[in-house]
């Protein structure tokens, strides 16, 4: 006779390692974006912002919802005055049109955002150990 008491012991660990796994993973859109590189990029410790997406088709999406760019800097501003905490984060494409970078900085400063974070990648071969400013 075959004890499966082990059996289920084994497929309830493997249970809660798939949802321990699987809950914390962030939605993001299904687009590809190829950040920039830069040796002097560090990362933020504070709360993750809403990621602002920009392609290198001229698509705009903030989270996962695709935005005109006329209407961002309205939509920014309606949530920053909804919730003074909001923070968001430019994550741009290297091919990006820079005419629509422009227009994402320029409706951030509509909204009353002081900066605009954007998403770099760390070179760290290309680091040569000095901090810099």
């Amino acid at each position: 006779m075959i004890n499966i008491i082990p059996l289920i012991d084994v497929l309830v660990v493997l249970l809660i390692f798939y949802i321990a796994t699987t809950v914390f993973k962030k939605a993001e859109p299904k687009i590809t974006i190829k950040v920039p590189d830069s040796t002097r990029a560090k990362a933020t410790p504070n709360t993750p912002p809403t990621i602002l997406y920009v392609t290198d088709e001229s698509k705009i999406f903030l989270g996962d919802e695709p935005v005109e760019p006329d209407k961002l800097g309205e939509l920014l501003k309606s949530k920053l005055t909804s919730d003074p905490e909001f923070k968001v984060a430019m994550k741009a494409d290297t091919k990006a049109p820079f005419g629509v970078i422009v227009k994402v900085m320029d409706a951030a400063h509509f909204a009353g955002m002081g900066d605009l974070p954007t998403f770099m990648n760390t070179d760290k071969a290309g680091a040569s150990g000095d901090s810099g400013p």
